[in-house]
């Protein structure tokens, strides 16, 4: 209580002089019997008077009985009243309406024939969309990274933490649910809009539970988007990253860490190894030719997944009679169950199985129905593979690591003599890869020695004593 404690610090400024404390109703003094007591007597420590408009304080036995049962009194109109709030909250959420604290992404507003309820609030609601899409397909590899993206953003608190984003992904609410253990509410239907599909939001739990098939970490620098992506050549380690204070500036480098090492502390200029990645991106762009074929052919398998969704829908009526019949199966046990830990064990069987059918239903009415159409998900996926060193040169460090991720399946190993030894990239880019790839998979094929990718190691002007030749070399 904010108010009372304001009240008690400004008694204790003013130790000695004489003070009373008005109260308009007994109820308001304190929250709780005990409470209410041990409030007097703190009052009373630092020579304040307590009067009341409706009731007289007694020492006296008699006067103490009294004030006990109007103490205990007030105290059982709160907790009925507390009762009965969290009673219309239960069943205001059974009727599918969440009724607590809104979340990112939501606001409440007045809906006709609905009262208050839950509605998407722009632009935060494309946020979490967003959120959603980027960490189920792993272009976000850890919570941090979300809680980085999100604190970018102007709508968005600036005191978004790892802990945070991880509660937002987590949350069912997204997906049209409402799960609420403490109050015995599992997975309930809601009615608010959904700003997520359920099988999205399954996807990120299922990554959430497993692990990242790329290692990352949570302390990433947007400075140096190549840590954690480049290997060391003597122990094949992912190698770290960080600023070394010069005498005038800050000089970027990347280093190996680990023990037993022959190069653990020795660094590389962060210019020299990111200028090798960006030839390396730029090698990468297939020919035109390349894209002009395979246009037909996704077309075909665009089609013929189309035509396989009919026979997955079947599939997927055929595995909820399944589960229905698991749950029923159950309840006849749970019916003859006796003993609490069973009962609590078919009960979360149950959950399960439910939750598991909820999926099937939303898989079947969703089977590989696509949400844009084939011109426009070609178009966006050549549009990248065409042109992937536009993200390495004028993206941002999210867009850098989206390249990344796409582009590199492990670690790329770098020399300090010779550059990227032996690149491997995602099938797509070794499909459709420019004329130097394609010439590095032939040599490979042959089982030649492949061609080396070297750095480009900025030029130094070489000291001299006359002005004329160091011009010169400018």
């Amino acid at each position: 209580r904010p108010r009372m404690e304001a009240l008690l610090h400004f008694l204790d400024q003013r130790r000695g002089e004489p003070f009373v404390v008005i109260f308009d109703d007994i109820k308001r003094f304190a929250r709780d019997r005990d409470f209410h007591f041990k409030l007097r007597k703190t009052l009373m420590m630092r020579g304040a008077k307590v009067e009341c408009l409706n009731f007289n304080f007694e020492d006296t036995p008699e006067g103490e009985f009294i004030e006990t049962i109007f103490a205990a009194q007030g105290q059982l109109e709160r907790e009925q009243n507390r009762r009965q709030v969290l009673q219309k909250m239960k069943a205001r959420i059974e009727a599918g309406y969440y009724c607590r604290a809104k979340a990112i992404g939501y606001r409440y507003e007045n809906v006709p024939g609905h009262g208050k309820m839950l509605v998407p609030d722009e632009p935060n609601a494309s946020l979490i969309r967003d959120v959603f899409e980027g960490y189920a397909a792993g272009r976000f590899e850890t919570a941090a990274e979300v809680a980085r993206y999100l604190r970018e953003k102007p709508t968005v608190s600036d005191s978004m933490t790892r802990g945070r984003a991880t509660e937002i992904l987590r949350r069912p609410l997204y997906a049209g649910y409402i799960d609420l253990p403490s109050w015995g509410i599992y997975m309930q239907k809601g009615l608010h809009k959904p700003l997520v599909s359920l099988t999205l939001w399954q996807q990120v739990q299922d990554r959430l539970d497993g692990r990242a098939n790329r290692p990352a970490r949570g302390d990433l620098h947007e400075d140096f988007p190549l840590r954690n992506f480049v290997a060391c050549e003597c122990c094949g380690s992912a190698m770290t990253a960080g600023w070394s204070k010069g005498r005038h500036k800050h000089y970027g480098y990347y280093t190996c860490q680990t023990k037993g090492c022959d190069f653990r502390g020795k660094s590389i200029r962060k210019e020299t190894i990111e200028a090798a990645f960006g030839s390396l991106v730029r090698d990468m762009t297939p020919a035109p030719q390349m894209l002009a074929v395979t246009k037909p052919m996704f077309s075909d398998a665009w089609h013929m997944r189309a035509a396989q969704a009919k026979a997955i829908r079947a599939e997927l009526v055929d595995k909820m009679k399944e589960i229905e019949k698991r749950i029923a199966a159950i309840l006849d046990r749970l019916i003859a169950a006796t003993n609490g830990t069973v009962v609590r064990a078919y009960e979360g069987e149950i959950a399960k199985l439910e939750h598991e059918k909820r999926l099937m239903s939303e898989r079947q009415a969703n089977a590989l129905e696509p949400q844009k159409s084939f011109g426009e998900c070609f178009g966006m996926a050549m549009a990248f593979v065409a042109k992937p060193w536009i993200l390495w040169e004028k993206g941002g460090f999210e867009h850098k690591r989206l390249l990344l991720r796409l582009s590199v399946p492990g670690t790329l190993t770098y020399t300090r003599e010779n550059g990227f030894l032996n690149p491997e990239f995602a099938l797509p880019f070794k499909l459709l890869g420019g004329a130097d790839m394609q010439n590095l998979q032939m040599v490979r094929s042959r089982g030649l020695e492949p061609p080396r990718i070297a750095p480009q190691r900025p030029q130094r002007c070489a000291s001299t004593s006359s002005a004329t030749t160091a011009r010169d070399i400018r």
